[in-house]
């Protein structure tokens, strides 16, 4: 565990195939992203370590979209912490099959691992929240920030804006394998025009980082040269 920032307080949770972040208000918190389910009791263990009454004071799960890597472990997580679980409704299949949502190739290596990605299966369930529209406000779940539509790895990715500091932003932006802290394109891309209009839609909000659900964190300056020119 490693707390990155400190106003707002985001918590960065890591794993050897992902990360979720614990976004700290004064009396209420937000989970980013839930990984798989074999990473409950890590993401448990981690949000104790805040101390006091750091499990209690969970009460979200928001999840930027609907692939198993990032929705699996959600119902679990829900059982500790007794909290609502919020996803856009345009990826709220994934969920409800317990399945990833279609997978779209771009390139040879994404089309051999596509059988394999798409025969893994998760808990079903139905999240509890059903975000609608291109964005809203967190400050009910006590955390100053909104959530904006940005699509372009599913229809329903969401990313969550502190305007003028940082961006967590889901798998819309990833780290390069072999380079974590160098942007680069997720899998599973369908348009990659709408890849860049969702990064541009992110940007218009200026931080000065952005925090991935995998690499990172990416400077803002070097994701707009990367995707933007």
């Amino acid at each position: 565990m490693k707390v990155v920032v400190k106003t707002p307080s985001i918590v960065e949770i890591r794993t050897p195939t992902g990360k979720v972040y614990l976004l700290e208000g004064e009396r209420r918190s937000i989970l980013v992203d839930a990984l798989n389910n074999w990473y409950e009791k890590k993401i448990i263990r981690s949000i104790q370590q805040r101390g006091g009454d750091s499990l209690s004071k969970v009460k979200l799960i928001l999840l930027t979209h609907g692939h198993l890597d990032h929705f699996g472990g959600a119902p679990g997580l829900k059982r500790r912490l007794g909290c609502l679980i919020a996803i856009h409704k345009l990826d709220v299949e994934g969920p409800r099959s317990g399945r990833n949502l279609p997978l779209a190739t771009r390139n040879t290596w994404e089309r051999m691992m596509k059988p394999f990605v798409s025969r893994i299966k998760a808990e079903p369930f139905e999240p509890d929240v059903m975000l609608e529209g291109d964005e809203g406000d967190l400050s009910d779940y006590g955390i100053e920030a909104k959530w904006i539509r940005t699509p372009g790895h599913t229809e329903g990715s969401i990313s969550i804006v502190f305007p003028g500091y940082t961006a967590i932003v889901g798998d819309l932006v990833v780290g390069r394998f072999n380079r974590p802290r160098k942007p680069a394109y997720p899998l599973w891309v369908k348009d990659p025009q709408q890849i860049k209009d969702s990064v541009r839609k992110v940007l218009e909000y200026s931080p000065k980082f952005l925090f991935s659900g995998h690499g990172g964190p990416l400077d803002a300056d070097e994701v707009r040269r990367f995707f933007l020119g």
